[in-house]
């Protein structure tokens, strides 16, 4: 089988003027083969003889993928994904897959009295998804500890394949972490079911594709608009756009546009609507970066949405997020205000870190 996964890279580093390194190939090399035994697993022959066979006799290892920010590891991971000839698959954060599982566990035990609903929802996932690919695992929270593992010991006997990336590995999960011991037969299922890859240390993707770019840009106008495009276009480049939408308490957040891990979105659709700042450290946790256009003068009259920006930018540095705006003025000047100038002088340095200015 051709290298998919590897030539697609190929092609997205030429289009952006990149030289892939020897981590990104290594690791696309590991993406390549899973793609065939994925492939030839789906083929009508091991199709039927799935049927008659033994649950796991034919199970395929998945891959978790660790390493540091900015060396493509998503970017990957979605092309793989992108491939794969798989029609039960699904790609999504881990943290909206948790979102999703204590939600069925919670309805599940509203309909099935005194059953094991981790264990009925861990079928059910497995049913649809025999491929499940998450980006970024990491487990903060005790309630997705303690059912880690009861849930995928269902899934992975049910024959689902996992692939992930991650700022870590296995081990580092949860790490001092309240009742870490629940957690520890997960790991060590990770271990048993998936590649454990580690890509080496590199250059910034994201550094090298931005690279000559000035991304804060201002005033609003044609030729600002179409120097972003065309930096969202190199960033997203072999990615399908699609728009998102994140539940949060309640709340609707809408994305317009995401690719490659990368969200576009207008300045009064983040920081014109009633969002506090856990929101935005949702958008951190999901988001490798953002680009924020049409934001405008920032003063008293606009106290709110000034507060609001504030936080966004807070939380988006918190998250290691990159920057990239469209706006009414220089980022030094875009505040002309009195109320929150004092706040605002470290939103102005924590503008500088990250949009590279």
């Amino acid at each position: 089988m051709e290298k998919v996964i590897e030539q697609n890279l190929q092609n997205i580093a030429l289009s952006n003027s990149i030289n892939l390194d020897k981590g990104q190939l290594i690791v696309a090399s590991y993406f390549d083969k899973l793609n065939e035994k994925l492939a030839q697993l789906n083929t009508k022959k091991n199709f039927i003889n799935k049927i008659f066979s033994k649950k796991n006799s034919d199970y395929i290892k998945g891959i978790y993928l660790y390493g540091g920010v900015g060396r493509g590891k998503s970017m990957i991971m979605d092309l793989f994904f992108q491939y794969v000839p798989i029609k039960e698959k699904r790609r999504l954060h881990f943290h909206d897959f948790m979102k999703e599982v204590h939600q069925r566990i919670l309805q599940k035990s509203k309909v099935e009295k005194n059953k094991d609903c981790v264990l009925l929802v861990g079928k059910d996932l497995a049913s649809s998804a025999k491929l499940l690919c998450f980006d970024e695992m990491e487990v903060r929270d005790i309630a997705d500890a303690m059912i880690l593992s009861r849930l995928f010991n269902v899934m992975f006997t049910e024959g689902t394949t996992l692939v992930t990336t991650s700022n870590q590995p296995p081990t580092g999960l949860y790490k001092n972490g309240l009742h870490r011991d629940r957690i520890l037969p997960f790991i060590e299922s990770l271990k048993l079911k998936t590649e454990i890859i580690e890509i080496q240390n590199g250059d910034d993707w994201r550094e090298r594709s931005l690279s000559g770019n000035k991304v804060w840009l201002s005033p609003i106008n044609k030729e600002n608009k179409k120097k972003i495009n065309n930096i969202f276009l190199k960033l997203s480049m072999g990615f399908v756009k699609q728009q998102e939408t994140i539940e949060i308490s309640g709340r609707t957040i809408l994305i317009p546009q995401v690719a490659a891990g990368i969200a576009r979105i207008n300045f009064d659709n983040l920081c014109n609507k009633p969002l506090a700042a856990s929101d935005y450290i949702e958008i951190g946790e999901r988001y490798k970066g953002i680009i924020i256009e049409n934001i405008p003068i920032l003063d008293d009259k606009s106290r709110n949405e000034t507060r609001r920006f504030i936080w966004l930018i807070d939380a988006l540095y918190d998250k290691n997020c990159f920057l990239i705006a469209n706006a009414e003025a220089d980022f030094r000047k875009i505040y002309q205000g009195e109320e929150w100038e004092f706040e605002f002088q470290r939103t102005i340095s924590r503008i500088v870190e990250m949009s590279q200015v």
